[in-house]
C-alpha cells in the first residue's frame, strides 16, 4: 500500500501585470525564442481562479493527499494560505537551471517535476484546470500499486501517424515522445493520454532523464513551446508500457447530459469529462456542466485557450463556485 501521495500543480497568473511585463521584455530582447505567436496567446495563460477551485476539489474529495506543491514563476495567489503546512510554493528557480529561465513552456516545466525537493515518490500531476468530481481514495488513481495511465480508447498505427504531418506544438511534443520510445525500444505506443490528472513517480522520471538526457535538456531550454519539444508525461507512460511495467487504463468520457446516461449501465465507466472552452458552444458547455453536476465523474478538465469569450469564462466560474462553494483550508 502506498502511504504518502502528493499533488503537484503548475500555475501561472497570466493577468499579473508584472509577469506580463517580464514576458514582453524577454520577447523584445530575444524574439527568436518565440517561434509561433499562437503559443503566447493570452488565453493560454489566463487565470480564472481555477487553482482555487481545484484545491477545493482536493480538500473536499481527496483528503488523503499529503503535500501540495504549486510551481510558479515568482508569483503567489493572493487568496492562498501559504502558511498551511501542506502548501509549498516552488519557484521556477528551485527546479530549473538558470540558463533555461525564464520559462513560459509547460513542457519544459514538466521536465522538472521530479526535481522538487521533498516530493514523495508518487504524486498526482495537476494543471490548474483539472478538478476532482467526487469522493475518492488512492485506489481511484492506482491499481495493483501502479499508477493508472488514464487513456482514451482510440488506437492507431505508425503508418496512420506518419500520414498526419500537421499539428500544434502539443501534438508534436506528444508524438516526439512516442517516436523516442519506438526508436529506442522498437515498441510503438498506440494510445493517447486523457487530458486530466496524471499519476507519476519520481523514480521512473529520474530513470527517463538518464536514458533521454539530451531530449530533457533540449526541452528545458525551450522558453516557449516548440515543435521539437518532448512531453515528459507522455514519455513516462509510453516507457512504462514499452517496458511491460504497466498498461493503458481506459477511462470513458462523460460527453454531455445525454438522456441515455440516465441508465446507469449505459454510463458505466464514464468517469471523465473534457471541456475545451475554445471549441465548445455555450449550449454544449451548459450541457457538459449539467452532466458533471448530475453524474459526478472522477475528474474533469475545463480547458481555457485562445479567443475564449468572456461569457464562457463567467459561466465557468459560476459553475465552479456552485460545484465547490465552500472555502478550503488552503485559503486565507
Amino acid at each position: 500500500m502506498i502511504k504518502k501521495i502528493d499533488a503537484v500543480f503548475t500555475w501561472v497568473d497570466g493577468n499579473d501585470i508584472d509577469w506580463m511585463s517580464r514576458k514582453s521584455n524577454f520577447i523584445d530582447d530575444k524574439p527568436e525564442k518565440l517561434q509561433n505567436k499562437k503559443v503566447n496567446s493570452k488565453g493560454r495563460f489566463f487565470d480564472n481562479d481555477e487553482l482555487k477551485y481545484s484545491l477545493r476539489s482536493i480538500y473536499q474529495f481527496a483528503p488523503w493527499i499529503n503535500n501540495i506543491y504549486i510551481i510558479t514563476d515568482n508569483q503567489t495567489p493572493k487568496w492562498l494560505n501559504i502558511n498551511h503546512p501542506q502548501i509549498h510554493i516552488i519557484d521556477h528557480k528551485e527546479i530549473f537551471d538558470s540558463k533555461n529561465l525564464p520559462s513560459y513552456n509547460s513542457m519544459a516545466i514538466e521536465m522538472n517535476l521530479h526535481k522538487i525537493n521533498g516530493l514523495n515518490n508518487f504524486f498526482l500531476s495537476f494543471n490548474d484546470d483539472f478538478f476532482i468530481g467526487r469522493m475518492t481514495s488512492p485506489e481511484d488513481f492506482f491499481h495493483n500499486g501502479k499508477p493508472k495511465l488514464f487513456s482514451g480508447k482510440k488506437r492507431f498505427t505508425l503508418e496512420q501517424l506518419s500520414e498526419r504531418k500537421s499539428g500544434n506544438e502539443y501534438f508534436h511534443a506528444n508524438n516526439n515522445a512516442r517516436m523516442l520510445i519506438y526508436n529506442k525500444y522498437n515498441f510503438f505506443p498506440n494510445f493517447n493520454l486523457r487530458h486530466g490528472i496524471k499519476v507519476l513517480d519520481k523514480k521512473t522520471l529520474n530513470d527517463l532523464e538518464k536514458v533521454f538526457h539530451h531530449e530533457f535538456e533540449n526541452t528545458r531550454g525551450s522558453n516557449f513551446r516548440t515543435k521539437k519539444d518532448v512531453w515528459s508525461i507522455a514519455l513516462y507512460s509510453f516507457y512504462l508500457v514499452a517496458q511491460g511495467l504497466n498498461k493503458p487504463y481506459y477511462i470513458a468520457p462523460l460527453r454531455k447530459n445525454l438522456l441515455r446516461y440516465n441508465f446507469k449501465f449505459l454510463r458505466k465507466g464514464r468517469d471523465y469529462t473534457y471541456l475545451p472552452l475554445t471549441t465548445c458552444s455555450l449550449k454544449k458547455i451548459k450541457s457538459k456542466f449539467n452532466a458533471i453536476k448530475k453524474y459526478k465523474p472522477l475528474m474533469f478538465c475545463i480547458n481555457d485557450g485562445p479567443n475564449v469569450i468572456d461569457q464562457k469564462r463567467i459561466l465557468t466560474k459560476n459553475f465552479l463556485h456552485e460545484y465547490f462553494p465552500d472555502k478550503s483550508i488552503y485559503e486565507k
